[in-house]
């Protein structure tokens, strides 16, 4: 996506990341085993957001919550975990240009290095239930 300014950029990781959130809790919820993942990736997405939120009110960018996480109602499993961490991903790489600002481009290049390693755990899981089934 070709993100127009950092008010778009920071609208679609506030719902990519709420979306990623809800089906990461949905997951655990009937997985207890996944606790452990879902509380410690809880605890990285709120340190991301409170930076990303710092950030933002330096450049002058409302951060509102996303209305409702579009995956707490499509579900998806641990697929669609999958994809919309994924998704999540790639939106700080598409968004850097339309940041203009080479600190907030650092921190999302930053997250966006932290948000890869967890797909690859998600990657990793994903491989390891479907080698079950």
């Amino acid at each position: 996506m070709d993100y127009a300014s950092a008010v778009e950029v920071f609208a679609a990781m506030e719902a990519l990341d709420a979306d990623v959130a809800a089906r990461l809790r949905a997951i655990a919820a009937a997985q207890p085993a996944a606790a452990a993942f879902a509380a410690s990736s809880e605890h990285d997405r709120r340190r991301r957001r409170h930076e990303r939120a710092g950030v933002a009110e330096r450049l002058r960018v409302r951060l509102d919550p996303p209305a409702a996480p579009p995956g707490a109602v499509a579900g998806g499993g641990l697929r669609g975990l999958r994809d919309a961490q994924q998704a999540l991903v790639h939106a700080p790489a598409e968004g850097l240009p339309a940041l203009r600002d080479s600190s907030a481009v650092d921190l999302l290049a930053r997250h966006m290095v932290a948000l890869a390693a967890q797909l690859t755990v998600i990657d990793l899981w994903v491989e390891a239930e479907e080698g079950d089934a």
